[in-house]
């Protein structure tokens, strides 16, 4: 009898149970999107995952019943944000109710990094990196041979929104690695840190993991996503913070309710700069001549073209020069059950005019140094933003020197350290670069750009949501952390912390090439700590610094021959990785073969949502690969290798002998037609042609190929009909 495939298997669950597709990945653990690739024959489940379908599968059969769990846990250990706040919370109190319990001083303490950072190491690194060495003196069993693993996980974690960052592995698709390679448990290091998803996998399993990072924000970050802390502590600490801040909070944010005549918070307040016509010269607010709406929130647009409000002639948003921004509009809830929205009254400009005074600054507790030129800092400084105090308005920067300044009076350094975990995450949503929406939220992009029209939020409000959802994860994820970390702020070109043969398995997720210039985009971080990244040694390609593919790929040498010296023989390297550019998968390879690994499979990692860039850019490629790199025993063992072929012939080979469905996004969370996901298909390619040691090329020139291919395809199709 033949073997009934997923798609049939899913299908089949929810024609005998009438579940929705939401209903089925709730019940299954896992995200909508990868339910519906799984039914659509898109992507493979894992093997877990395809166990845990048979299961379920398997009990509907017996009669036995299902019930779909109120918290949803991702690879058994990942709360998803499906989960309810009642059922996750269970015994724990909600944020800010709870009595003080935490010390707080009557001024402030040292600078948060100095009391966590001493040298290299966070906390007490070094002598817990010498606790973990001689822990695993003997080398972990690890498998022989390589395994496609089919991992599937997405982004709607409590933990993974916990603290932006610029990219991030979901931790729960780690795991499965980690367990997979490490059956018995072992030293784990990730030599390109980032925010520490490796450490939190690694800390779930139990096992002890070395997080190195040449930044040091993103050291600070990783620290707190990898450490735990009270639920209830926290939440005492964020409300003293809250208590200290009160009277200033009141007066930068308060207005009056246009409605009931009370006074009420201002939730936020949207700036327009006005602009010059580039027919006529004349100078007009852009907010009062551009916008567009629609019949619901979603369908109203900022036009990117219009007529000028003057001449009448059309005018492109990208062409104006600007000139002053201003205050066009406040958003506040009162006594109405829906937000309201009012242009400002003469009381609210007067307020901004006397908080532009700078009296409300909590002196020596925001920064003030210069931004650099490089790649990402040009489009503000072009703009006039010269210095990172200019990245705000007066009001939030007020704000967040306030807040700065009471969190350094909390006394217990991990308590601090936390409030200031919730602090980073901010980030960019209480800057000038929050672009305004219509619909609300703002999104941390991975570049510098000052839109428009801005939307200042209201810092404080910012910071309590936030200090929610770091909540969540402490109480879903945090709590069941076993195993030790180590963090150590250090290039991973030089781990001479680290013995010869010491590591039991390397996971990480490395710099892309060009595509984020991480230093630049961590420089709003690392000037409130107070520490910046030393760039001499940070594999990028970017022309601010100098550095071409040929530096990027001798900085990846060094970085990966540094991984092999103190990876034990046999063991792997899994190495996470995507770029559009043949070129830099080139220089990739060779940086991976010249240190001496071997890649012995590749594999796709989907991470199921796609990021800003791939909804606004044609150029940017999708899903990630995982190359499983092994460590000879025999240094001069090597692999029979095909010989390069023509990408063309490649690509017409690959799609030719695909055994499933051409794949096509449906956009299940926005509102856009679907299309066939070439990006997918340029992954499954690079799968396909690095293992046959073709050629590569860029995304653009596969698209191209392959759009050829397809369309004779489809002309030979219609002929023969």
């Amino acid at each position: 009898m033949p073997e009934i495939t997923i798609t049939e298997q899913l299908k089949e669950i929810r024609a005998q149970t009438g579940l929705s597709y939401q209903e089925l990945a709730q019940l299954l653990g896992t995200s909508l999107v990868a339910v519906d690739h799984w039914e659509r024959n898109i992507s493979d489940p894992s093997f877990s995952q395809k166990e845990n379908i048979a299961k379920v599968l398997s009990d509907i059969k017996k009669n036995q019943g299902i019930r779909i769990p109120e918290v949803v846990l991702q690879n058994g250990s990942f709360a998803s944000r499906g989960s309810t706040r009642a059922a996750m919370r269970l015994h724990q109190p909600d944020l800010f109710t709870t009595e003080s319990r935490i010390r707080f001083n009557l001024s402030p303490l040292q600078p948060i990094l100095a009391r966590l950072k001493s040298g290299i190491f966070f906390d007490q690194g070094e002598s817990t990196l010498e606790t973990m060495l001689d822990r695993h003196a003997i080398p972990a069993s690890t498998p022989d041979q390589a395994t496609i693993m089919n991992i599937s996980a997405g982004k709607n974690t409590y933990t993974y929104d916990a603290h932006t960052y610029h990219t991030k592995v979901p931790p729960q698709g780690i795991l499965a690695f980690l367990r997979h390679y490490l059956p018995e448990d072992g030293l784990v290091l990730d030599p390109f840190a980032g925010s520490g998803m490796t450490g939190v996998a690694a800390r779930i399993a139990g096992m002890d993991v070395i997080l190195n990072e040449l930044s040091p924000a993103a050291c600070f970050i990783a620290r707190n996503f990898t450490t735990s802390v009270s639920p209830e502590d926290f939440s005492s600490s964020i409300k003293e913070v809250m208590r200290a801040v009160a009277d200033v909070r009141n007066r930068l944010y308060s207005t009056t309710c246009r409605e009931c005549g009370k006074e009420t918070e201002i939730l936020y307040t949207v700036w327009s700069y006005r602009v010059l016509c580039t027919h006529c010269q004349s100078e007009f607010v852009l907010w009062n001549h551009c916008r567009q709406y629609g019949k619901t929130v979603r369908e109203h647009k900022i036009l990117k073209e219009f007529p000028c409000p003057n001449c009448n002639k059309k005018i492109k948003k990208r062409e104006l020069s600007r000139s002053s921004v201003e205050p066009v509009l406040i958003g506040y809830k009162c006594c109405s059950k829906h937000q309201i929205e009012h242009a400002l009254s003469h009381e609210d400009i007067k307020k901004i005019e006397d908080i532009n005074s700078g009296d409300f600054l909590a002196e020596h507790f925001y920064p003030t140094n210069k931004i650099p030129e490089g790649v990402n800092l040009n489009q503000p400084r072009h703009h006039g933003l010269l210095a990172i105090d200019q990245l705000y308005t007066k009001r939030n920067l007020s704000a967040m020197s306030q807040l700065w300044k009471a969190i350094h009076r909390i006394e217990n350094n991990d308590l601090a350290a936390a409030a200031a975990f919730v602090f980073t995450s901010l980030y960019q949503r209480v800057t000038r670069m929050s672009e305004f929406r219509f619909w609300g939220g703002s999104g941390n992009t991975a570049r510098f750009n000052v839109p428009f029209i801005f939307n200042e939020a209201n810092v404080f409000v910012t910071f309590e949501r936030k200090a929610g959802n770091i909540l969540d994860h402490l109480e879903t994820t945090a709590v069941h952390y076993k195993g030790t970390q180590a963090v150590i702020c250090q290039s991973a070109t030089n781990l001479d912390y680290l013995p010869d043969n010491s590591i039991d398995l390397i996971f990480t997720d490395p710099p892309f090439g060009a595509n984020i210039n991480y230093s630049e985009m961590n420089i709003l971080w690392e000037s409130w700590l107070g520490n910046f990244t030393d760039t001499t040694h940070e594999a990028i390609i970017n022309r601010a610094q100098g550095k071409n593919i040929q530096d990027y790929q001798d900085l990846m040498c060094q970085s990966l021959s540094e991984c092999f010296r103190v990876l034990r023989p046999g063991h792997w390297m899994l190495l996470v990785f995507m770029n559009s550019s043949g070129q830099v998968w080139a220089a990739l390879k060779s940086a991976i073969e010249k240190s001496g690994f071997i890649i012995k499979k590749m594999d796709i990692f989907d991470k199921q949502h796609g990021t800003f860039k791939h909804f606004v850019s044609d150029n940017t490629a999708g899903c990630d690969l995982v190359l499983h790199c092994q460590k000879p025993f025999n240094a001069k063992q090597s692999e029979d290798r095909e010989e390069i072929s023509n990408s063309s012939v490649t690509i017409a080979d690959f799609l030719a002998g695909r055994d499933r469905a051409i794949p096509i996004t449906n956009y299940l969370h926005v509102v856009r037609s679907d299309e066939l996901d070439w990006r997918r298909l340029y992954s499954e390619w690079l799968v396909f042609s690095m293992q046959k040691n073709h050629e590569q090329i860029s995304f653009i020139e596969f698209k191209d190929a392959a759009m050829r291919f397809l369309a004779a395809l489809q002309n030979i199709v219609k002929n023969s009909e």
